[in-house]
Order: C-alpha cells, then sequence, then structure tokens
C-alpha cells in the first residue's frame, strides 16, 4: 500500500523474488493513469493490467492512498478487482487510523542517522 508520496505502509511477507523490478516497471502505469486527474486533485485510479507485462493491479482509496498487486503473470482482473473491492473498505478503516507518520524520523532517516 503507498500514498501520493510514494511511503509505503506495508506489503507481503515474504516478499517474492524480483519485486523490485515488478514495482519498477508497475510506477510508470500509475503515473500515467493519474496523470490526468491526479489523487490529491480528486482524482481516482483503477488500474488492471492482466495480460501483459507489468502485470498490476491498483485501487486508490480515501484521496491519497492505494493498494498495489504486482503479479509475475497474467491474472484474472474480474476475481481479483471483485476482492480489492470487497477488502477496500476495511483496508481504508485500518488505513486511516494509522497515526500520522513521525516527521522527526523520516529527518533522521533523511539525513542518515537512524530512527
Amino acid at each position: 500500500m503507498l500514498d501520493t508520496t510514494g511511503q509505503d505502509y506495508g506489503a507481503s511477507s515474504p516478499l517474492p523474488d524480483g519485486w523490485q523490478a515488478l514495482a519498477e516497471a508497475a510506477v510508470p502505469l500509475v503515473i500515467e493513469a493519474t496523470r490526468e486527474r491526479p489523487l490529491r486533485r480528486g482524482g481516482h485510479l483503477h488500474l488492471l493490467r492482466s495480460v501483459e507485462p507489468p502485470f498490476a493491479a491498483a485501487e486508490s482509496f480515501a484521496g491519497v492512498y492505494m493498494v498495489l498487486l504486482l503479479f509475475d503473470e497474467p491474472f484474472a482482473a474480474a476475481d481479483v478487482s471483485a476482492l480489492v473491492r470487497r477488502a477496500l473498505p476495511e483496508i481504508e478503516a485500518l488505513t486511516v487510523a494509522l497515526p500520522p507518520p513521525d516527521p522527526t524520523r523520516v529527518a533522521r532517516i533523511a539525513d542518515g542517522r537512524a530512527g
């Protein structure tokens, strides 16, 4: 799960081999899908790319967050879309209940100190 700043809020565990390459390939898709109406300006992201690589599904929620699913092979788009839409209310409730990020932790990381 990501927000519009690129901050991630969790991932599957363990991460599959090659996940970074999958994520890097999906970023341009997300950027293009939100170019006309950015999330911070009221846009919405609904992305399904199930037939050709990079295989990805993404859905935005709460204005600035998105669930991003990456696959290493074709997937059943209708099934994945239905699962995400069913889970999204709970994901949104849990996400917006999180405390805001600690800005001092970000500053310590940015200047090389451990947080």
